[in-house]
């Protein structure tokens, strides 16, 4: 065990700090949480789950994700396209698939909802193109 370490108390007091802090708070608030079992419809939902391993930064103080924006498809693939990152009360990092670091919620949130937007229509198409293969391949 490391000496830099934080228990899963202040871990979830680091989150609530970092989506307060950060702004992103009244977005997230507007997305279901993921649920851990069981059929998910498509569309965005939240996850605030901390993974335990993030606690124990071993040689500093830990950097930990403390939310997470996920795309359910249709099909069922889930695609993270969003992240909040926290490190020790001092910085908060918005990150997105395309963007390491984004300066404040607002433009955060807004890259977050034209990945989704464009992750569906890509989906969409190629959802067709196979169907249109597949008839094509039938004749």
């Amino acid at each position: 065990m490391s000496r830099w370490r934080i228990s899963k108390g202040k871990a979830i007091d680091l989150q609530e700090w970092a989506l307060e802090k950060s702004g992103v708070k009244k977005f997230l608030n507007s997305l279901p949480e993921l649920p851990k079992k069981g059929e998910i419809k498509p569309g965005l939902y939240v996850s605030y789950e901390i993974d335990k391993r993030e606690i124990d930064g071993e040689i500093d103080w830990p950097d930990i994700g403390v939310a997470w924006v996920y795309a359910i498809l249709p099909d069922g693939k889930r695609e993270c396209l969003g992240e909040v990152r926290a490190y020790n009360w001092e910085t908060v990092w918005l990150c997105t698939k395309e963007y390491d670091e984004i300066d404040n919620a607002k433009e955060w949130w807004m890259q977050i909802k034209e990945s989704y937007e464009k992750l569906k229509k890509r989906r969409k198409r190629f959802l067709k193109e196979d169907k249109d293969f597949w008839f094509c391949s039938k004749q």
